[in-house]
């Protein structure tokens, strides 16, 4: 009955009532206006603007307060922006929606060994009907020496099974409950792309990477399709508090795409969304076995072209497809030409080039663009290498393949990037400086590979096209904390003094682009979206300062105070009238 309840609620206050003025009005109607305003554009052609008019979901007129105010009817609405930054709604290019469920618990801002237990211990207590305690938000910087061991579980929640899966999702650590009922014990081999991470004494640690973590994941229950529901709708709530109108969602399965459409269906979406389906149907982004059973042929991927052909937009969109190349440096999974520090360990590759590459063909043929996950320099050059290849053996162009987090790219490589069209899509806030990359990420990379590690600026020099988003629910999607950091380099409590490799910088304007126009870009939609110019979607953001004037150290402060998607407020601030 609480859980009840609580649903209810949660639906209650995330259904839009629409005000009158997006009710269907006569054609070239101009519904609102907003006025004196600091309107960043992002349009070159026209940078600044003081004032908008919106007409259903379109922008009919950006320009001078006087010519904007002339569009306005009788029963136009007239907002006062009094001189407040306006941005185009901000775009998310990489996220992982529905997101985690309402019931599982949030370990992102925990910094020490002492808090993780003392949250995790209050919200077991607080959760007692729950059958299995999950969540994720974790660094290694919490625990010991950097190494994650199930005891630290145990010793607050013994009676439970319990998996908290790191920040960045490509490993997790379980409780000895979740062990055993996941039945791993010393004799457990390690399956293909994958680790049991294992005591000198051979017993499992509780620490699970990469493939092995579907070893505990196929005896987590799975959730309603109404509690999915119910967490959509919370997520997007949230989103569209810090300003996002669009999210690429980054690895879709198709058995999640209906929630979406019950959203659609019951007009509740507060972003576009474009999927990217997964890249072995009815598997993953990549073959659990390591090697694929067979080609994956055009009989198999007929089910996406039948989505794509579905979903056009502009709320729900197929355009993509995700494959993952390689894991992570945290978790020394990400795959490298040279060892990480101290060690013999290159990484985990997850796929054979010939069949990446006969893979990446396939779809690019058939006019899909193609998301390849790739960290490590050895990566990164697989992975273009295969779009290489495809655009070779199909002669085709303007597919616009991105590479997702291109975190330690091989310097040489920029030029393969820019020359075939690939974009770099990137995450601000992986360059935070917190004490995870500090002492895990930083030491293993060394300082050669580290001082050019998520640095926005080499793709930004080399002329390639780049995509901010925020790998959330793994970091947060908050675009201002993904600013700060691609400006400053630096934590929220400025450190380390001078940033992390500063020479990585970029502007605050550029960082907007990346955020905007970009975003729109990468997932084709640029003639629709992503700047604030006549005849685009009405997709904007106001906040409360203006980030090309403020100390960028002050970015984090500022606060979204209106989100507006297709000329429909999404989200009004109490501090905005």
């Amino acid at each position: 009955m609480r859980m009840k309840t609580m649903l209810s609620a949660m639906l209650a206050s995330t259904l839009l009532t629409l005000p009158a003025w997006a009710e269907p009005a006569p054609a070239g109607h101009v519904d609102r206006i907003f006025l004196h305003g600091r309107i960043w554009t992002g349009d070159d052609a026209q940078p600044w603007a003081e004032a908008l008019a919106v007409s259903g979901d379109t922008l009919v007129g950006v320009g001078k307060d006087a010519d904007i105010k002339a569009m306005a009817a009788a029963d136009t609405a007239v907002i006062d922006l009094a001189g407040r930054f306006v941005t185009p709604g901000f775009q998310d290019a990489h996220v992982h929606f529905p997101g985690p469920s309402v019931n599982a618990i949030n370990l992102d801002d925990v910094t020490t060994l002492e808090e993780f237990q003392a949250r995790l211990k209050a919200f077991a207590a607080a959760h007692p009907d729950l059958p299995w305690i999950t969540g994720k938000g974790w660094g290694y910087s919490i625990f010991p020496n950097q190494i994650a061991d199930k005891k630290y579980i145990d010793a607050v929640v013994p009676d439970r099974p319990v998996y908290l899966q790191e920040r960045d999702a490509h490993m997790g650590l379980a409780n000895s409950a979740a062990v055993r009922v996941a039945g791993v014990t010393a004799a457990t081999q390690d399956p293909p792309n994958g680790h049991i991470m294992k005591a000198k004494s051979g017993e499992p640690t509780g620490e699970f990477k990469e493939a092995a973590q579907g070893l505990i994941a196929s005896k987590i229950p799975p959730e309603s399709d109404d509690l999915r529901y119910h967490t959509l709708l919370a997520h997007m709530d949230e989103a569209a508090q810090v300003g996002l109108t669009s999210l690429q969602d980054a690895m879709t399965f198709p058995e999640t795409v209906p929630i979406f459409e019950r959203a659609l269906a019951a007009n509740t979406l507060k972003q576009r969304f474009q999927f990217a389906m997964v890249m072995v149907p009815g598997v993953g982004p990549y073959s659990l076995q390591h090697h694929l059973a067979r080609p994956i042929t055009e009989a198999d991927v007929a089910p996406y072209v039948q989505l794509r052909a579905k979903l056009r937009g502009p709320l729900l969109k197929v355009v993509a497809i995700k494959g993952v190349l390689d894991g992570t440096v945290d978790a020394m999974t990400a795959t490298m030409y040279d060892p990480y520090v101290g060690t013999n360990i290159t990484g985990i590759p997850f796929w054979e080039t010939d069949e990446l590459n006969q893979t990446v063909a396939l779809y690019d043929k058939l006019g899909f663009q193609v998301l390849l996950h790739a960290i490590g320099d050895k990566a990164i050059a697989q992975a273009l290498d295969a779009f290489g290849y495809a655009q070779k053996v199909n002669g085709t162009t303007g597919r616009r393949h991105r590479i997702e987090h291109a975190e330690v790219p091989d310097l040489p490589d920029l030029k393969r990037f820019h020359d075939l069209g690939v974009i770099a899509s990137t995450q601000p806030i992986f360059a935070n400086p917190d004490e995870t990359v500090l002492k895990n990420f930083d030491p293993l990379l060394g300082p050669k590979r580290a001082s050019h590690a998520d640095s926005f600026k080499i793709f930004d020099d080399a002329g390639i096209a780049q995509a901010f988003g925020s790998d959330w629910d793994n970091f947060t999607f908050s675009p201002m904390e993904g600013i700060a950091v691609a400006v400053t380099r630096m934590t929220a409590d400025g450190k380390p003094l001078g940033g992390w490799y500063p020479n990585g910088r970029i502007s605050v304007e550029a960082a907007l682009r990346h955020y905007t126009r970009d975003g729109a870009y990468a997932t084709f939609d640029d003639a629709v979206r992503g700047a604030l110019t006549k005849g685009k979607l009405a997709d904007f953001a106001v906040l409360s300062q203006d980030l090309t004037k403020i100390d960028p150290t002050k970015i984090r402060q500022t606060k979204v105070l209106l989100t507006v998607m297709g000329g429909v407020d999404t989200w009004r601030s109490p501090d905005f009238h």
